[in-house]
């Protein structure tokens, strides 16, 4: 993370720690849970940090259309999110919206870059880029690194330039592939883990893909949720590509 986090969540004025945020796009839990201290990671705001370590499932929803549809659950199992591609031609665009049908997020891939690199959009009609994951995956190595962009955010369109910014947290698989967690680039502390469900023989023709995110106390969970989701694109899109 950068040394002086400057990019992290700001108070607003008459706002205290101490209140408690209803999260309209979280209404299964409850306000108590939202953090009254000074959040250790975040990028949608403060209504997106918890002070628990909570654990968040994604599902796909048809495995024969893989990029029409996740839905993410909450630990009750009750949905808060859900991931759709609005134009299905184009497969490295994805929104992920809230149960109202609210869009949160686009998660868009960069087109012929030298590693797999993945853009965050939000924002007025989700075109500000509020974060850049680029990464490298060899047979030994799977990794990412996150780029955190300050205001005014560039459009979804501008040219990609993050080289002048610090990476701002890590994400790390393990030798399987399955595995990864995100911790601070800086400091080494650990924001979430993302692991996928691994699928005896039989019920690989018939389960979709299953990951649960486990998000820290302090750290936003739809920032963790979204890096994840871009996580696993980036590795499909280098197993197909190895595939072929």
């Amino acid at each position: 993370m950068a040394a002086d986090k400057s990019w992290q969540y700001p108070l607003e004025d008459g706002e205290s720690w101490n209140d408690n945020i209803p999260n309209p796009h979280l209404t299964s839990i409850a306000p108590e849970y939202f953090t009254k201290d000074p959040p250790k990671c975040v990028l949608f705001g403060r209504k997106f940090c918890l002070n628990i370590s909570t654990t968040f499932h994604i599902r796909e929803k048809i495995r024969m259309n893989r990029d029409s549809c996740f839905k993410v659950y909450d630990s009750t199992n009750t949905e808060c999110f859900m991931v759709s591609n609005p134009l299905k031609t184009m497969r490295g665009k994805h929104v992920l919206s809230d149960i109202n049908g609210e869009e949160l997020v686009k998660m868009k891939k960069k087109l012929l870059s030298l590693h797999p690199t993945w853009h965050l959009n939000a924002g007025p009609k989700l075109e500000s880029r509020l974060a850049t994951l680029v990464f490298e995956f060899t047979l030994l190595k799977k990794k990412g690194h996150v780029y955190v962009y300050s205001p005014p955010y560039p459009h979804e369109d501008d040219d990609t330039k993050y080289e002048h910014l610090r990476p701002t947290l890590l994400i790390k698989s393990d030798t399987t592939g399955r595995d990864f967690k995100v911790f601070d680039e800086v400091t080494g502390e650990e924001f979430g883990e993302i692991s996928k469900k691994l699928h005896g023989a039989q019920e690989l023709l018939i389960e979709n893909d299953e990951y649960s995110v486990t998000v820290s106390p302090g750290v936003d969970v739809l920032f963790m949720i979204t890096l994840a989701l871009m996580y696993g694109y980036a590795l499909s899109d280098t197993r197909s590509a190895n595939a072929e």
